[in-house]
């Protein structure tokens, strides 16, 4: 009966561990923190952890140059009158979490 308890306890703390390392974690760098109409702007997410799909999606006054779907993405900078910021949001998942942030840049 010991042993019993034993392995059931085992399973159970060992899907408890699995569970929580199996949450997403949002990670994102871009190449600068501000740039000028025209410029692209590169975002990378691989620093992410337990990720199975990426979602981005820029905002008014940028222009997405890939798909939106992998770990890096490439943005150009449109005119966009008397706003001079930019944003991108991010979403990432699997199939137990998913996380979303927003990244904002001056637009000189």
């Amino acid at each position: 009966m010991k042993a019993t308890f034993k392995i059931v306890l085992f399973c159970a703390i060992s899907m408890l561990v699995f569970s929580c390392t199996r949450k997403v974690k949002i990670c994102t760098s871009f190449d600068s923190s501000s740039y000028l109409v025209g410029d692209t702007i590169y975002g990378n997410a691989s620093c992410s952890e337990h990720v199975e799909d990426f979602l981005w999606a820029p905002q008014d006054g940028l222009t997405m140059i890939g798909n939106g779907t992998g770990a890096t993405e490439r943005f150009i900078v449109e005119p966009l009158g008397g706003i001079l910021s930019r944003s991108v949001d991010l979403t990432i998942s699997n199939s137990r979490s998913n996380r979303s942030k927003t990244e904002s840049f001056l637009v000189l």
